[in-house]
């Protein structure tokens, strides 16, 4: 998105260039045509030209105006209608089952989603998540989207500031590790009803996305809240993970959310 942001700036640029540029053959136009209504004996004669002269630069000039505008809305729909494998192309995504959901459903290319099933950030020593990190630095995207949580909602005993103060840990690792790559956080996707009736600790989610917001903004660090594009009818059989309608709506919005 940034780069149609500046194809967009450079089409202005060259518009009012090329503007800039017939007005002021217009006004030189006028000079001489002014120098040369003294000369002639008809000053009539030369306003009717001088007329002429300037209606038509005007419609030259809102001809090529209105090209750059066609010009600019093709390169538009253009660009939204990339695959998302185009539009995430040196972008990576980290995550866990969920997010292991986009290559599952073929929605995104494997080669640009680390997930594992059962990852989170709390006891990475345990879970050896943090060969999973080491992948992720040597593999140096240009922006990193990170879906992590849902598993920590256990594993942390549903205690928010344990998640926040593990999640920062893995952070640290990941901007000392990649300190050209932009990093998003995804928010902790709710689960539904059915799902915190099986096991209460998932009623934690909002905490969650709290303290994950918070620290996204002490780190400078962009948060994606998903939590309304969660349906009731995405929901697979365990209330937890989504069907293949969510994925579209959550690479669009992190599309969105990070200008790609």
């Amino acid at each position: 998105m940034k780069k149609r942001k500046r194809a967009g700036e450079e089409d202005r640029i060259l518009r009012f260039g090329v503007t800039v540029g017939i007005t002021l053959l217009v006004i030189g136009v006028i000079i001489v045509a002014v120098r040369m209504m003294h000369l002639r004996v008809d000053p009539s004669e030369g306003e009717k030209k001088l007329k002429e002269l300037a209606k038509v630069d005007v419609q030259e000039i809102d001809a090529k105006i209105q090209e750059l505008e066609k010009q600019e809305r093709q390169a538009s729909e253009e660009w939204q209608n990339r695959s998302y494998n185009e539009k995430f192309t040196n972008c990576l995504i980290l995550g866990d089952s969920i997010s292991q959901g986009l290559y599952a459903y073929e929605h995104l290319d494997s080669a640009l989603v680390n997930a594992q099933k059962g990852v989170g950030v709390m006891f990475p020593d345990d879970t050896g998540f943090w060969t999973i990190i080491d992948q992720v630095v040597a593999a140096s995207p240009q922006k990193l989207f990170i879906a992590l949580g849902m598993n920590d909602t256990i594993s942390a005993d549903a205690d928010a500031e344990a998640f926040s103060k593990a999640y920062k840990v893995v952070l640290d690792k990941l901007k000392e590790g990649l300190p050209n790559t932009e990093i998003y956080v995804n928010s902790v996707l709710p689960v539904s009803q059915a799902a915190i009736g099986t096991d209460a600790r998932y009623a934690c989610v909002p905490d969650y996305n709290e303290k994950l917001k918070e620290l996204c903004e002490s780190e400078e660090i962009g948060f994606i809240d998903n939590t309304e594009l969660v349906k009731a009818e995405y929901y697979e059989a365990d209330g937890i993970h989504m069907s293949s309608n969510y994925y579209p709506e959550w690479l669009d919005h992190m599309a969105e959310a990070a200008d790609l």
